[in-house]
């Protein structure tokens, strides 16, 4: 999927404000339930927030502890900031 601009710049910049590393990549396969809201036709920004894993799709799945604990500072600071006027922001209302 290809996510939402404006969504997209509001979490970078929240990451960046609180200092939370992070990365991104469009990877050319593979998917998520995002997608498929990004593709609803019902102007629902979306994107993809994951973390890197190795052997995803095993029994054994593997990642690293800081990532994990980033990713949910990012997932926290978002919602406590998040608001409608935000929201209508990005939506373009």
């Amino acid at each position: 999927m290809i996510s939402h601009p404006d969504l997209r710049d509001y979490v970078i910049c929240i990451a960046e404000d609180n200092k939370i590393p992070f990365q991104y990549e469009a990877l050319p396969f593979g998917g998520t339930d995002a997608g498929s809201v990004h593709n609803s036709g019902v102007r629902t920004p979306s994107l993809a927030i994951t973390i890197a894993t190795r052997y995803i799709h095993s029994h054994a799945a593997i990642i690293h502890e800081d990532d994990f604990t980033y990713t949910v500072d990012l997932l926290v600071k978002i919602l406590q900031q998040l608001d409608w006027a935000t929201v209508k922001k990005i939506r373009g209302f």
